[in-house]
């Protein structure tokens, strides 16, 4: 079943409200009076949807990492789909994190907790750990070889964030591409 419309508007501008109250603020200090006066949403509605911040939180966090996950299988089958070559069009990491560079922001910056961090390296990891399932990896490497990628990625994007997501995302891809196949 579809979700209402307001529904829908109203998690958005909650979602809003919770990056811009983060850019200043731990999640701890947050609480749900804030994101209500933020968004113009009433306590009761907020608790319509979730039960707490730290709840509301874990689940934009879940549907972030969902949507991390479609983006990289979705260049791994455009990748499938091209005789197995992988060109910087293809790749959708850069994309994803771009446009969703709030929230990537608040993960890497200094008053993120580690655990949201690797939240994220752990899902970059079993991505990786997938493909490399699929492919003839030596079975005492394939650990080696999934902690040598998965800190090459993060490493990229956290190059990325450090300059503020300055360079374009297909130059972003062609630097991945390039890093990987050499």
């Amino acid at each position: 079943m579809n979700e209402d419309l307001r529904v829908i508007k109203t998690k958005q501008n909650l979602k809003v409200a919770l990056l811009e109250l983060l850019s200043h603020k731990s999640l701890e200090d947050i609480t749900v009076t804030a994101l209500c006066k933020q968004t113009g949403t009433t306590r009761r509605t907020f608790y319509l949807h979730y039960n707490n911040v730290p709840h509301f939180f874990e689940e934009f966090v879940n549907q972030l990492l969902e949507e991390l996950e479609e983006s990289i299988v979705k260049t791994s089958q455009e990748r499938i789909d091209n005789d197995d070559q992988l060109e910087p069009k293809m790749i959708n990491l850069f994309k994803h994190v771009y446009e969703n560079k709030n929230f990537y922001s608040f993960i890497f910056s200094n008053h993120s907790k580690f655990a949201y961090y690797e939240m994220f390296f752990n899902k970059i990891k079993t991505l990786i750990q997938d493909s490399m399932n699929s492919l003839n990896v030596e079975e005492n490497q394939i650990e080696f070889k999934v902690a040598f990628y998965a800190n090459a990625v993060l490493g990229l994007v956290l190059a990325w964030y450090n300059e503020d997501f300055q360079t374009p995302i297909e130059e972003m891809n062609h630097i991945l591409i390039k890093e990987l196949t050499n």
